[in-house]
Formats: structure tokens, C-alpha cells, sequence
């Protein structure tokens, strides 16, 4: 006997409140340090205030938004070292995805992989941040479905989801998205060379990329503040 299909859920109100709002955290629409009021957000929505509500106290409840009591939500001004905590921690479970994930491999996925990241390197070329950041993740992930581990993907994919803001500043920038095509390209030939140490390698520094690249927007910022000059 065929198994019954399972029923779709349609999103509830809250559910997209929920992704309206943390669409535009993510694109910068919302500044660090700015309040967000339940009642703009509702009339801009137009829906009532409690699935509005619902969704703020479940971006709050992601590190989204900060709570502050008897003022209500605001996009945090420390975001940006919070996000960069969790690099480490991403890098940690691709490495651990890798390692479960590279011997099941084969010439098909390999393929798709190829195809995934012409795909980006379209999308980078036509400067189309939103789908650059989409088929990044859709790269990792596939490398992470073949490790066999359901729940290490859906890990991976809820801290990815958290990283989007840092990903969009990533992309914006031509030859940042350019050096991840080129490093997937490296990878994928060492997955096919069976050369899975380097494979290794290159996955976690494939996933430091924009973590380095703030580091280094960071450092010369400080640098051309500095009043100091050498002798």
C-alpha cells in the first residue's frame, strides 16, 4: 500500500512576520542599535500585533534581536562579534561533515558540485548577492547531506541562517565572491584526486573566508586611525 502523502503546513501570520523582519536584518535594513516597534511593523504588515510579537520574541530567542526591557526589540550593536563567534564553530562541523561525507562521494555528486558552482560564479559575475549566498549554502549542504548525519545538517543550516548579514557584506564585494568560487574549484578537484587531507584543508579555509576578510577590514581600519607614525 503507497504511504499517504503529508499534509503542507501553510505559514501562519507569525511565521511570516517572522521572516519579513529577519529579511531585512539580514539585508541591513535594519540598522545595529535601532529599535523595532511592534506596532510599525504590524501596520506596515498589516496584520495584528500578536503574530508580529510571536515573531519578534523568536528572532530575540535566535540572537536576531536583543530584548530590552520596557522599550521592547532592537537589532543588537554588538552583531557583528557575536556572528563572528560562530565561524569556528561552522568550520568545526564542515570538517566534521567532510570527514563523514568524502568517502560516500561520487562522480554524480561531483558533477553537481561542478554545477553548483558555475551557478555561483554566474550569480557572482550578474552581482546577485541574495542567490550568491542560496547556492553557497546549497554547496555545503549537498557536501553535508552525503555525510549521511541529518541532524549535523540541520545545524549547520540554523547557524548558516545566522551568519546571512556577515554572508550579504561577503558577497557584495566582486573579488571576495570570486575567491570562494576559486577555492570551491580547488576543492572539488581534490575530492576527485581522492586527496581528501587537502579536501579537508581547503573546506575549512573555504568557510573562514569571511571571517578573514573582516579580520582584515578591521585591522586596517585600526591601522589608518592610528595617529602613530613609524620612524
Amino acid at each position: 500500500m503507497t504511504p499517504s502523502w503529508p499534509r503542507v503546513r501553510q505559514l501562519t501570520l507569525a511565521d511570516q512576520a517572522y521572516r519579513a523582519i529577519r529579511t531585512r536584518i539580514l539585508n541591513g535594513q535594519l540598522a545595529m542599535g535601532e529599535f523595532i516597534r511592534e506596532q510599525e511593523v504590524s501596520e506596515a504588515l498589516g496584520v495584528s500585533r500578536t503574530p508580529v510579537r510571536e515573531a519578534l520574541g523568536r528572532l530575540a530567542s535566535e540572537g536576531f534581536l536583543e530584548r530590552i526591557p520596557h522599550r521592547g526589540f532592537r537589532v543588537p550593536e554588538d552583531q557583528w562579534d557575536t556572528l563572528l563567534e560562530l565561524y569556528p564553530i561552522v568550520s568545526a562541523l564542515e570538517l566534521l561533515a567532510g570527514r563523514l561525507a568524502l568517502p560516500q562521494i561520487t562522480r554524480q555528486d561531483l558533477d553537481r558540485l561542478k554545477e553548483l558552482n558555475r551557478e555561483l560564479s554566474r550569480e557572482q559575475e550578474a552581482g546577485n548577492v541574495r542567490r550568491c549566498i542560496e547556492v553557497n549554502n546549497e554547496f555545503h549542504g549537498f557536501i553535508c547531506e552525503r555525510s549521511g548525519s541529518r541532524r549535523l545538517c540541520e545545524l549547520l543550516h540554523d547557524l548558516r541562517s545566522q551568519l546571512g548579514r556577515l554572508e550579504v557584506w561577503y558577497y557584495s564585494q566582486p573579488e571576495a565572491a570570486a575567491e570562494s568560487v576559486a577555492e570551491h574549484d580547488d576543492l572539488i578537484r581534490a575530492i576527485e584526486t581522492g586527496d581528501h587531507g587537502q579536501a579537508l584543508s581547503l573546506l575549512e579555509q573555504n568557510m573562514s573566508l569571511t571571517w578573514r576578510r573582516l579580520q582584515e577590514e578591521a585591522e586596517g581600519s585600526e591601522a589608518a586611525e592610528d595617529p602613530q607614525v613609524a620612524d
